[in-house]
């Protein structure tokens, strides 16, 4: 890509393209937007749409060049956003600003030329001025992948809570540093200077610019800085938004009239929060000579560790003051000597007033606190900081409504958690000894805050998943937890009176917004209206919007129609204008494909390659495979759309994705999108190389070389073959836990592979229950479900991949057939075994030949021999599985290291349970978690016991042939019908968040279809595994795992726990250690109980299949 002049690059289809490309990622508040900009909005999520780009890249254009040629300004309107309750019940409100979307479009294609540097070939690298900003600055981080602006907050929020906390954790225990030092600046953004953050850009620009460009930026940047204010303001909110902060107590005075601009930098606009960094700067070298020590920034939230604080008197307030002072001297620095002062016209008295002014909070906000006095709750808060960022994941990685159930108890109970911690530092502060400790408590509440609100607003999504469900009891408790969140206790009440149109005292008005705000404030009550409104009817959505009315008028007054951030925001709900077909959920459906206008492009250009032979397919891959990208853009897209996203295409591989999914999609029949559960349109069946292209193509973490390096040929037979259908079952899970590609592609491969091995069965093991690929997908749903019922073991994408190869192939050597030449070398069972025959076939030579007698002596050598080679085939299938997927043949497109550790993790499967728990490991310190990766492997597949994996009518047709052995297990498969995982969350103490304070109980509900409770005698108690006499029934047993059972004192055992127990000894004993691993390791936050539940039905198994179990346990109790 050529290099172009600063203003021909800024105003090109390129760089205007990637200012749209990147949209989602910095409208920060959609809602605030007009109809017209969201129908806009909706319809730019196609980023394929040439007629919509072609007219919004010319607005954008138009609107640069007034912007730079013709004076204009930056128009922004302002909305009010209830903040909390300030001094006499006056509420306080968060000013946040927005602009058509043109306009924000406009405003980040001129950012774009502050942030990146510009390269010959299109990458984008970051700006001179964005390498300023300082590793230990957490938020706004500008993005080099063109789809987000900033990187994303989640994760950058995430990661600068993770490095404090793990901080804390580390000087508290070593006191390297004393104090823990929290900073809040007073209303940030409102207060910035313009002026200072302009001139410290203008010095920070490169050198190397030639006039013109560096004009250029000059007049972009002061357009980014100083905005027009659209909004018109009544006194009241006039002296809201222009109110000076309390830190100022010098200054000239102003007379709070905006003079039509914004005041500072503009929060809510995309350029503010790279401002707001810039400026950070500033405070953070004055910061880093006051308080030297250790520091974490997220824009101006700031945690510090340091020596350097005084405990006498005032000591830490006048430090503050001296800060502050510092900060004013620098902005007069930067002001004083900007000799190119320019205000927009008539305004540098509002721009030089008291108004501006960074400055520290003097009391509550900024505060200090020492490391050693911290109590184990308080530290502990890290625990509750990584439940948060398991949780988040957890979220969107759920497969089953159990998952979804288990995950809302704990929610549940981390919410009650930090709220009752909250409710006892609330009264801890109020008490006459906490003066001194007020300003620290007041921080850790924040913290709990947070956390609260991201707890329980998790909570009530999953719990609105299952509203619906049967139960006309449990749907209506949802719902009046969800109008109970909304109204309050007492809102439907003042709501009749406002209809009424009763006045409010100033008591009555500050009750019910002190009630609101709770909610409010947590961003819990937001949560609550969008999930109400989905279920509720006419009536109860007009009383919403008349409480919505309400809290509004209660809140701004009756004027200020036009500034207030509730009725924007619920605009659809309160307006009738909304309800023309305009809604929202109308928008998403009609313009929300990313693939509306691929698709379109496919049907015109790709017409040809419709409804074809498979043949055709194969040589337009090979031909596929020869293209450059350029080429392949051209199969499928305009030449003029092709330019416009050359940068974005030259930093991402996501558009060249899309239409190879596209051109593919097409070309194999199947629904164009980037769902991974695929199935053709047409009566053919899916062949598996069709199926790993498409997969790599619908992958967002897709490579082309590696795409191109696989070269998945269709012509290969082995890709040519029709897929096993049981592999959808878990292509969402590879994506999910897995994501790389090529180790999907490998899985896939594997999956093939275990298919092919076992499709003719084993030659010894008829008997025996299924191990094939079947197997292979309840192991690895198992393991999903235990991820997420198990709080401590946590592992990574490569475990997970590990973990799923190995669930396929820890059985493989199954399959085989053994040699008949080892029975020759094997000195020991075998020897055995031919010594045991020597007598009887000498006997049998001395006598006459009866031929009988020899048929029955061939046949109980065959019997022998037979069990012998299925043993050796049993007994070492661990070793020999281990020694399959170690040979360099059939699993050759798996990597040597990699196949290496799925032969330890596969064959552990089989290893002493001791040996497992008891390995020394430090999961959080390696980047494969075998011990995590082998408990989960064993766990997953002592639990597949279901009936699946035997076949009825085989063991009805085959009984009296299998062995007392197999039949025993055969029957007990077919008796157990299935099982879920349940957790339940307990404590003795709930305001307590120290390790252990919660008891996260597994209960493992198995249902069986027997129940045969009788008694029977025993004569050894089991060691594992208790059972509690006091919640049995006829209908179900409870188990405690880890627990020596008292049935041999007090009680005779029962057929069915007697049953359970032999054939699930495996299970019993690995639960067991599950338990005592889980509760002595000190960085599981949660004490671990586990509770197997056995549910069975009234049914009765036929007198001979009841006789075998009988027998077969009486021999084991014997």
């Amino acid at each position: 890509m050529e290099k172009l002049a600063y203003r021909e690059y800024l105003l090109s289809d390129e760089n205007i393209y990637h200012a749209i490309y990147s949209m989602e990622s910095y409208v920060f508040d959609y809602n605030l937007l007009d109809i017209g900009d969201k129908i806009r909005y909706h319809r730019l999520k196609d980023k394929f749409s040439e007629k919509c780009m072609d007219a919004t890249i010319k607005k954008v254009r138009e609107r640069i060049e007034k912007l730079l040629d013709e004076g204009e300004y930056i128009s922004a309107k302002v909305y009010f956003r209830p903040k909390k309750i300030g001094d006499g019940g006056k509420i306080v409100f968060r000013p946040l600003h927005t602009t058509d979307l043109i306009t924000q479009i406009a405003i980040v294609s001129m950012l774009h030329l502050f942030i990146y540097d510009r390269t010959e070939d299109g990458r984008l690298i970051l700006s001179n001025l964005s390498r300023l900003i300082p590793a230990n600055f957490f938020g706004n981080r500008v993005s080099t992948d063109p789809a987000y602006l900033f990187k994303t907050w989640k994760n950058q929020y995430q990661t600068y809570n993770q490095k404090a906390n793990d901080a804390l954790k580390k000087y508290h225990t070593s006191l390297e540093y004393k104090y823990e030092v929290s900073l809040d600046l007073e209303n940030f953004f409102p207060t910035i200077d313009p002026m200072v953050v302009y001139d410290y850009i203008m010095r920070h620009l490169p050198t190397y610019l030639n006039k013109d460009d560096r004009v250029l930026l000059k007049k972009m940047l002061h357009k980014l800085v100083f905005c027009r204010l659209e909004t018109e303001l009544s006194r009241d909110m006039q002296e809201e938004y222009c109110k000076i902060s309390k830190h100022r107590s010098t200054g000239v005075s102003y007379e709070k009239d905006t003079c039509g601009y914004v005041r500072g930098i503009p929060q809510g606009l995309p350029q503010s929060y790279f401002l707001g960094n810039i400026y950070m700067l500033i405070i953070y070298e004055i910061l880093k000579k006051d308080f030297p020590g250790v520091a974490y920034f997220y824009v101006d939230d700031s945690v510090i560790f340091t020596n350097e604080i005084s405990e006498e008197g005032d000591a830490f307030t006048e430090k503050l003051k001296h800060i502050n002072a510092e900060i004013r001297n620098t902005e007069e620095f930067y002001r004083d000597k900007n000799s190119d002062l320019c205000y927009p016209e008539n305004t540098e008295g509002f721009y030089k007033s008291s108004l501006y002014g960074v400055g520290l909070h003097l009391e509550g906000k900024s505060n200090y606190v020492r490391l050693d006095t911290l109590d184990e709750s308080d530290l502990y808060l890290k625990c509750i900081s990584r439940e948060v960022s398991q949780g988040g994941n957890d979220f969107f990685r759920m497969y089953s409504d159990e998952e979804n159930r288990n995950l809302e108890k704990k929610f549940e109970r981390l919410a009650r958690q930090v709220s009752a911690r909250w409710k006892t530092l609330e009264k801890e502060k109020n008490s006459e000894d906490a003066e001194k400790r007020k300003e620290n408590l007041q921080k850790i509440q924040d913290k709990l805050n947070r956390y609260y609100k991201f707890f329980e607003y998790r909570r009530m999504r999953l719990a609105v998943m299952h509203e619906p469900e049967s139960m006309e009891e449990e749907y209506k408790k949802q719902k009046e937890e969800l109008r109970s969140i909304i109204f309050g206790k007492n809102g439907l009440k003042n709501l009749q009176r406002f209809r009424n149109k009763k006045k409010f005292s100033d008591s009555d008005r500050i009750a019910i917004l002190q009630e609101f705000m709770g909610q409010y404030r947590n961003n819990i009550w937001d949560a609550a209206v969008g999930m109400y409104r989905q279920i509720a009817d006419e009536k109860e959505n007009r009383e919403l919007r008349g409480y919505i009315l309400l809290i509004d008028r209660l809140c701004m007054g009756e004027t200020d129609k036009n500034c207030s951030y509730m009725k924007q925001v619920y605009k659809e709900l309160l307006s009738e204008e909304w309800n023309t077909g305009l809604s929202e959920r109308y928008l998403r459906l009609n313009y929300n494909d990313p693939y509306k206008s691929l698709k379109e492009y496919a049907a015109f250009r790709l017409q040809k390659y419709a409804n074809k032979h498979y043949r055709v397919a194969e040589e337009f891959c090979l031909k596929m495979e020869e293209k450059s990208t350029e080429e392949i853009f051209a199969e499928l897209l305009p030449k003029s759309m092709t330019n416009k996203m050359k940068i974005v295409s030259a930093n991402t591989e996501q558009i060249i994705r899309m239409v190879m999914n596209t051109i593919y999609s097409y070309l194999f029949a199947v629904e164009i999108s980037d769902n991974p559960v695929v199935a053709k349109y047409s009566r053919k069946t899916l062949s598996y190389g069709e199926l790993r292209i498409l997969l790599f193509l619908r992958n967002r973490h897709f490579r082309m070389e590696n795409f191109r390096n696989r070269k998945i040929s269709l012509k290969d037979p082995e890709n040519a073959a029709d897929i096993d259908y049981t592999v959808m079952k878990v292509v969402e899970i590879f994506y999910s836990f897995v994501k790389d590609p090529v180790r999907i592609d490998n899985l896939i491969l594997t999956h093939k592979y275990t298919c092919d091995v076992w499709k003719n069965g084993s030659k010894h093991l008829y008997f025996y229950t299924l191990h094939n690929q079947e197997h292979a997908i309840v192991l690895i749903q198992n393991i999903v479900k235990l991820i997420h019922a198990i709080d401590f073991i946590k592992v990574s994408a490569i475990d997970f991949y590990i973990l799923f190869q190995a669930c396929y192939l820890h059985d493989i050597s199954m399959v085989k057939i053994p040699s008949k030449d080892g029975f020759l070398v094997n000195m020991d069972e075998a020897d055995q075994l031919a010594y045991k025959f020597y007598g009887k076939e000498c006997e049998s030579q001395e006598k006459e030949p009866d031929i009988l007698k020899i048929k029955k002596f061939m046949l109980d050598s065959y019997k022998l021999l037979d069990e012998y080679f299925e043993g050796i085939v049993r007994d070492r299938h661990a070793a020999d599985s281990a020694a399959e997927i170690r040979k360099p043949f059939e699993m050759s497109y798996m990597e040597p290291c990699d196949r290496e550790f799925i032969a330890e993790v596969a064959e552990s499967h089989y290893a002493d349970e001791r040996d497992i728990y008891g390995s020394r490991s430090v999961a959080s310190k390696q980047l494969i978690s075998l011990k995590f990766d082998k408990i989960l492997l064993r766990l997953a597949d002592v639990l597949d016991m279901s009936s699946y994996r035997i076949s009825k009518p085989i063991l009805n047709h085959n009984i009296d042939q299998m062995s007392t052995e197999s039949a025993f297990h055969w029957i007990s498969h077919l008796l157990t019908e299935d099982y879920t995982i349940e957790t339940e969350y307990e404590t003795e103490k709930e305001d307590l968040l120290t390790p252990k304070s919660v008891t996260e109980k597994l209960i493992f509900v198995i249902k069986v279809n027997m129940a045969q409770m009788s008694g029977c005698e025993i004569q050894n108690k089991c060691k594992n595994i208790g059972i509690d006499w006091n919640s049995m029934n006829k209908n179900e047993l409870h188990l405690t795992a880890g627990k020596e059972c008292d049935g041999g004192k007090e009680h005779t055992c029962n057929f069915l726990c007697q049953w359970f127990c032999v054939k699930n000894n495996y299970m019993i004993r690995e639960f067991a250690a599950l338990k005592e691993y889980l509760n002595q390791n000190p960085n599981n936050y949660f004490k671990c109980e586990i509770e197997i539940k056995i549910q069975c039905d009234n049914k009765s198994i036929d007198e001979k299949k009841f006789e075998i179990l009988k027998n077969y346990l009486e021999k084991k109790n014997s």
